[in-house]
């Protein structure tokens, strides 16, 4: 149970700093609400207010839990902990500056479609992101993650596989009961080769799902559902993406 405790601290950590920011939200909009009447009659005041809006927040959700498949020569910003380049094609944690090969993961929920601006300027890029708890070594880490571009597919293949499991009978299984193993594979793309993620739901012998059966570890894991969706709603509203990866716009003959 000390992975699940550790994971509830971190959750909760995490619940509080979204509610600390609604909080200041809230105060700061009370404090300012007598005096954007004035900001808005004053062209100077309005053109400073709008030419520094980004001022200070320009890394805002830096501090999400994302993981990251690394790409050697594209993903310039990861770094373990040790200081040293993460390996190519593995999975970088960004809150513990650890990297992973596969991890094995309860998958909390995918997030509804998006539209924002990509790399290079692109507008316009469709975004889903996924959310989970990473179970490598027995602790229980939260998670985000981003899906764009060629990395959507297996995405959606692992949505319909899900979706069997999600709509059985006599007894369904909730998306965030399965244990889920993720890996990395290298594909062509119009740009070269790259990382996507490739989904296995675990089974037993009997070929059967490996599912929750502690039923306190099944409610910490469905309380973990409502906190990160409200997270990712969020995220889509601010328009906070991963960083960008360097693109090389060369394309493989």
């Amino acid at each position: 149970m000390a992975g699940i405790d550790k994971a509830r601290e971190e959750a909760d950590k995490l619940k509080k700093d979204i509610l600390d920011e609604d909080f200041k939200e809230k105060v700061v909009m009370e404090q300012v609400k007598n005096e954007l009447a004035t900001i808005a009659n004053n062209p100077e005041l309005v053109k400073l207010y709008n030419d520094n809006a980004r001022v200070g927040s320009e890394n805002l959700g830096s501090d999400l839990p994302q993981l990251k498949i690394h790409a050697t020569g594209k993903s310039t910003t990861n770094t373990l902990a040790d200081g040293t380049e993460p390996t190519d094609g593995y999975f970088f944690y960004k809150p513990s500056q650890q990297q992973f090969k596969e991890v094995v993961v309860h998958i909390l929920t995918i997030s509804r479609g998006f539209r924002a601006e990509g790399m290079s300027g692109q507008k316009d890029v469709f975004n889903q992101i996924l959310s989970g708890v990473i179970i490598n070594e027995g602790d229980q880490r939260p998670f985000i993650m981003y899906f764009t571009g060629t990395k959507l597919q297996n995405l959606w293949n692992f949505g319909k596989e899900a979706g069997k499991y999600t709509h059985a009978r006599p007894v369904a299984i909730p998306l965030f009961a399965l244990l889920v193993k993720m890996n990395t594979q290298k594909v062509e793309t119009t740009y070269g080769k790259s990382w996507v993620v490739s989904f296995s739901i675990m089974k037993n012998e009997a070929d059967d799902p490996i599912v929750i059966t502690d039923i306190g570890e099944f409610q910490f894991l469905r309380d973990m559902v409502d906190m990160m969706n409200e997270t990712i709603e969020k995220v889509i509203a601010a328009k906070v993406l991963e960083e960008p990866e360097v693109v090389k716009e060369i394309k493989v003959e």
